[in-house]
């Protein structure tokens, strides 16, 4: 298929995936030297994690903490500012392993600790509908924290505001004042905010990388970059877009940490390859940073080929695969609603679609249990698992929680009403991977337990839930 034919939804797709899933190639390499390992050839997983192939770090994780934040839900309250819901969820990631490919954070930046720390300890003591954006924004300032932080999580803001331009290049910095606000890390965002709309909006490889003129979407001035109305872009930002990627190669380009090299590093992969595997693969084999880099690289190659660019069997290993998908499609639906209804920050709950509203409801139902319960007693605590009948129960008791939302979803006027079998079948089969992933990884838990297992009816029960779920 031609690029130029790609159509809209499947560009939002590519992106959200091509950042998790580039993500879970690079971590397979994540803090190796180049040259120090066999070349990437596939999502293989592994690395200083020992991921399963498909699983993605913690920059997967915080732009799903960020799509989450800027879509709103039915439990979010109004006058909290998005900013302050973002950081919230990303407490919840760093504490309890919200939106985590393993159910636990695994990995935090320094930056992103230090911000969070901050946040932490000012929210805890404030009222929360005392609170403004500017009680959201905790990243340094100084050059020397200019890390990839804010711009390996980047996507789903062009993905959902493209239609919007100005807005957003001024919620691509908003996203990043919370952890990382130096103006290199601003300007990054910025910058590649504009590159994924002009991929979105159908821009050609060379129109997005001219090197005589910095792209700018449609939707504003000509003359944004250069005007008052935009701050200047700093030098080495703007070294980067004038066209540096074009002319070195490794060791000049770097996965390192800095913002400056992992945009270089993305963008010198986009432009030296034709396909998104090949980009992807030259991507990651950097080295060092290479799950950030390929995160970086995904975002723009995934909005510019789109979704079916992507190697399938890379997609079916996508962790947490139906809701990735299920928050493109919300993405893509806002996204027309903010375009209709004028400049909106979030879109209201009652617009958020049945879809998104019930496979959110089933992962933070199951995400509450197993890190609330199944987690905390698989590791040590008072708590901890004594008998493998204690943890039959709370297996059962998980598939009764799964029952009873799928139960109290059907139960909705508006799925009796107004929802097509289609719409449906996309709930149920959605909401079910949710559960088979969980599975996947409470069977990795029981494999962690040094309880003696039982051979009764019960166990042999669960112990069937388990293979059930297709774990590799």
């Amino acid at each position: 298929m031609s690029v130029n034919s790609v159509n809209l939804s499947d560009r939002i797709s590519g992106s959200l995936f091509g950042l998790v899933l580039c993500d879970s190639l690079g971590a397979a390499v994540e803090g190796q030297s180049p040259e120090s390992f066999d070349q990437v050839k596939t999502l293989r997983g592994g690395g200083k994690f020992q991921l399963k192939p498909g699983q993605f770090t913690d920059d997967g994780s915080m732009a799903l903490c960020l799509a989450f934040a800027l879509l709103g839900s039915e439990i979010d309250n109004p006058v909290i500012h998005p900013s302050i819901v973002q950081m919230n969820l990303y407490r919840r990631w760093y504490e309890s392993g919200y939106l985590s490919s393993t159910g636990e954070c695994f990995d935090i930046g320094m930056t992103v600790r230090a911000a969070l720390n901050k946040f932490v300890s000012h929210y805890d003591q404030a009222k929360s509908d005392k609170l403004s954006s500017a009680d959201a924004y905790y990243g340094s300032t100084s050059s020397h924290a200019s890390g990839n932080g804010s711009l390996m999580r980047l996507a789903p803001v062009p993905l959902l505001y493209h239609r919007d331009p100005l807005n957003a290049m001024n919620e691509a910095i908003n996203s990043s004042k919370t952890t990382h606000a130096s103006q290199l890390c601003l300007d990054s965002c910025r910058v590649y905010t504009g590159l994924i709309i002009g991929a979105l909006q159908g821009a050609t490889k060379e129109e997005l990388l001219n090197s005589d003129q910095l792209y700018v979407p449609a939707g504003l001035s000509h003359d944004y970059w250069t005007t008052k109305t935009a701050s200047l872009l700093e030098s080495p930002v703007l070294a980067v877009m004038n066209g540096s990627y074009k002319h070195r190669n490794p060791p000049e380009i770097k996965a390192s940490g800095f913002v400056i090299e992992t945009m270089e590093a993305a963008l010198w992969a986009f432009y030296h390859t034709n396909s998104f595997e090949e980009g992807a693969l030259k991507a990651v084999n950097l080295g060092n940073d290479a799950d950030t880099v390929g995160a970086v690289y995904g975002m723009l190659a995934g909005a510019y080929y789109g979704i079916n660019a992507i190697p399938i069997e890379w997609r079916e290993k996508c962790s947490f695969q139906g809701l990735v998908q299920t928050i493109a499609d919300e993405i893509l639906t806002q996204s027309q609603q903010i375009a209709e209804n004028g400049e909106k920050k979030v879109a209201p709950s009652n617009q958020t679609s049945l879809l998104y509203r019930s496979v959110l409801k089933v992962y933070n139902e199951l995400a509450a249990f197993y890190s609330g319960t199944i987690k905390r007693r698989v590791l040590p605590c008072p708590k901890q698992y004594k008998s493998s009948q204690q943890f039959d129960e709370d297996i059962m008791q998980f598939h009764s929680i799964y029952d009873n939302i799928l139960n109290s979803i059907k139960q909705l006027e508006e799925w009796a009403e107004t929802t097509t079998n289609d719409e449906k079948q996309l709930v149920l089969s959605r909401s079910d991977s949710i559960l088979k992933q969980y599975l996947c990884l409470i069977e990795e838990d029981q494999h962690s337990l040094t309880i003696k297992w039982s051979r009764n009816s019960n166990h042999s029960q669960v112990h069937k839930h388990l293979a059930a779920s297709n774990c590799s």
